[in-house]
Formats: structure tokens, sequence, C-alpha cells
């Protein structure tokens, strides 16, 4: 079947090929609760279930735990870089002849059919007893009670601070001191669809929920020579769905276009990884989402009302060079900067969102360097954040401008005219000047 691999699983992490290796901190599997037979190959066949690429997760299911067909491993190249990898539960009768140690207890959140085995490997009695040459028990009723693990339940709810919570890959993880038992025990509430980015916008979280605590209910199952086992739950937790995670996505996006931090104030172009920590929210954690310079133009042309979406689009679409990146102003607008290479200059066009007008700076090619070119114009941005967009245009108007830097304005007109083509005029005034 073309969507399944082979996988080599070691202590080290999951193997796609003898050099392609994903650590198990990346994937949903908890290692500090199990180690896998240090001499024994082991071979995975899975099935891939779905791909993500905005945080390039990739979620598995494990067909076969035993195979040896492993032909096509060492040839085995992903068509798409991979950073996580999220397993579906496994096969705790499969899994288990694998493995030289375990805690069951840390384990029952990420298998199945685990309760068909009473003990764990690191919980069964040792061979002292028979080493000693005591005798077995003399019948099959007292075998039974000195191996029935007596059973407590201790039960505890309480409310726990947001950020008290840390983020991992499939669940969040805190310490709780349990006042019944008079320990502290290591508690991780379960869900899929968390990620260990998330850890730096725990705050977004909290804002679409509406809350500053969780809610948490921790069961603390006691049995005879067992480690404790010990289940949470919390509905908060459970609200964070792909839905609720698309909607922080997109609270985050809008909140580009809002008045940023002033951190530098004489910074005014930014590239994708550095506009979301201009975000005004203690937002620091970058592009949590991997979204690219077009996801971002893309949504606020998606977004009703914008004036110049197809200024955006053809400039994007038609004129930007592939060879640089397209940046970001923020303040004192929300706005575009492109970069369209002519046979004698670089054109850098100032597209601001639902802006009245078009600004082009044209810089010869052969001058400097293109990230000297890109403060140029920067250092002109910043002239018009002091001055105004007005107070700039007409001192560009009335004095003579530089040999080495030309700039001009298209303005928008007849936008809203249904008669005139408003847009065709703009698009033939550009083209004339990017010559």
């Amino acid at each position: 079947m073309d969507n399944q691999l082979t996988v080599k699983v070691s202590d080290k992490g999951i193997y796609f090929n003898p050099s392609l290796l994903i650590s198990f901190q990346q994937t949903n599997i908890p290692k500090e609760h199990l180690t896998f037979r240090p001499n024994q190959d082991i071979f995975w066949i899975v099935e891939m279930l779905e791909y993500k690429s905005s945080d390039k997760c990739l979620k598995l299911k494990v067909n076969n735990y035993n195979t040896n067909d492993i032909l096509s491993f060492n040839e085995q190249q992903p068509k798409k870089e991979v950073k996580k990898v999220l397993f579906e539960k496994l096969d705790w009768e499969k899994l288990e002849p694998l493995l030289s140690s375990y805690r069951k207890s840390g384990l029952r959140d990420v298998v199945f059919n685990i309760e068909t085995s009473p003990f764990s490997k690191d919980d069964l009695p040792t061979n002292k007893l028979f080493k000693s040459g005591l005798p077995f028990p003399s019948s099959s009723v007292n075998r039974a009670q000195d191996i029935q693990p007596r059973v407590s339940i201790v039960t505890e709810k309480f409310s726990l601070d947001f950020n008290d919570v840390c983020f991992m890959l499939g669940c969040v993880y805190f310490k709780r001191h349990i006042k019944k038992l008079r320990k502290e025990f290591e508690v991780r509430i379960y869900n899929e669809h968390i990620l260990a980015e998330f850890e730096h916008i725990k705050i977004w979280f909290a804002k679409k929920l509406k809350i500053k605590k969780l809610k948490v209910t921790v069961v603390i199952t006691l049995r005879h020579n067992e480690a404790p086992e010990v289940l949470a739950t919390s509905a908060h937790i459970d609200q964070i769905t792909p839905e609720l995670i698309d909607s922080v996505k997109y609270q985050r996006t809008v909140a580009l276009s809002k008045e940023p931090r002033v951190q530098n104030p004489d910074k005014s172009l930014f590239t994708i990884q550095e506009i979301f920590a201009q975000i005004d929210s203690g937002d620091s954690a970058g592009n949590v989402f991997s979204q690219s310079e077009e996801d971002i133009l893309n949504f606020f042309i998606a977004k009703s009302g914008i004036r110049n979406g197809k200024q955006l689009v053809y400039l994007a679409d038609k004129k930007q060079t592939e060879n640089h990146k397209l940046h970001y102003t923020l303040h004192p607008n929300f706005g575009f900067l492109f970069l369209i290479e002519g046979t004698e200059y670089n054109h850098f066009v100032w597209e601001l969102l639902n802006s009245h007008a078009t600004y082009i700076w044209s810089i010869p090619r052969m001058q400097n360097e293109i990230e000297l070119q890109y403060k140029r114009v920067e250092s002109e941005i910043n002239s018009i954040k002091i001055s105004g967009r007005e107070n700039y245009k007409r001192a560009n108007r009335d004095v003579h401008q530089e040999a080495d830097l030309v700039f001009s304005v298209i303005k928008h007109q007849d936008i809203a005219s249904g008669i005139v083509d408003a847009f065709e005029k703009w698009r033939s005034k550009l083209d004339e000047k990017l010559l």
C-alpha cells in the first residue's frame, strides 16, 4: 500500500530510514515509562493516516509490530518534512514482548488491551523467594489470596492556574501534591491535538476558553506491590479541539493588524518570523503555526471589506520576486512590502491594508547588496512614521529626488466605481513605473 511505511524502533526513537530519526520527545510515546529490548532489531509496518503541514506532524497507526520485510526501509525518503509523530493507541499485547522494562501506570493512556495483564515487568516479585528454598503456597486458594492486589482509590478535584501547566506533545503536564497521600505526583492530561509549541501561546488558549484556572480531577489507584496509577481529566483541556486551535490561529493573525508593542522605534520592516513577537499580548513565541508569507497575505485578502484586495493579489502572484521573501510593516499601518526585480532597478512596493495609494521606491540593482537596499527603504518608511504620509509625499514633490532613490505614488482612484475599471488603471500605471 502506498500509505504504508516500515520504521525501526529503538531506545533512541523512531527511524524512518537509517539516517532519519525522530526522537521520542517529538512523539506521544512516553519514553520515561518504557525501555525497548536493546539487543533486538524492532521493525514496524505503520499506516500513514494524516499529515498536518502546519506543524509537520505525521499521524501513524501500527499494523505490524514484528516484520521481517525491511527491504524498503533503507530507500525510504520523506516527500515532506516530518518533525513530529503522533501514534494511534498501541496494542499492549503486541507491544509488551518488545520491552525490557516498563511502568504500566504511565502507559495506560497510549495503549489498549493493557488490562489483560495484571502485572508490569518492573512490578513482578523477584526470584529470591524461590531461591531460598521456601515452598510454594499449599493451596490454589492461598495463592490467589497472596497475589490479589489490595486496591484503594484516592480522588481529588481542584483548580489549577493555567500558567502552571506545561504543554507537551499530546498532553499537558504538571506536578501536584496530594494531601491525602502526602506525596507529590507527576500528572498528565492527554489530548492528541496539543503540541509542545502551544506552551508559548498558553495565554491565547486561556483567552479563548475564557478562564484563568483549569478544573482538574485526579484519580490515583493504589494496588499492592504496584506503582500508583495516576489518571487525570479536565473538561477545559478536552475543549482544545482542532476548531479551537484554528480559532486561536485566526485571533493571533488578526492581532497583527492591531497596535503593536514598540520594542525598537527604528525598526519598521519585519519578516514572517519577527512579526508575531510584536503582538501586544505578551506573546513572543514567533510563528508557532508555521504560517507562510502567502498564508498571512491570503488571510487578510479573504477578510471582507478589503478595498485593495485585487492590488495585493496582483503584486503577490505576478510581481513579487521568488528570490526574496515578503516583508511586513506594522506601524503606523499594517502593510506588505513587495520586491519586484526590474532590468535596471529593484522596485520596493509598499501596499498598506485598506490604503488609498501604492508607494514605490526604485533603487539601481547594482548599487548595493539587497539587505542594504531594504535598510534604505526602511529608513524612508521611518520618515513617513515621523512626518506622516502627506508631508512625506509633499516633501518628495518639492525637492529634487536623489539619483539613487526614485520615489513614486500611484493613487487608488475610482476604486468603488462600477463604470471605470479602477484596478486596470492602477495596474497599467504600475507596469509603466516598473519598466
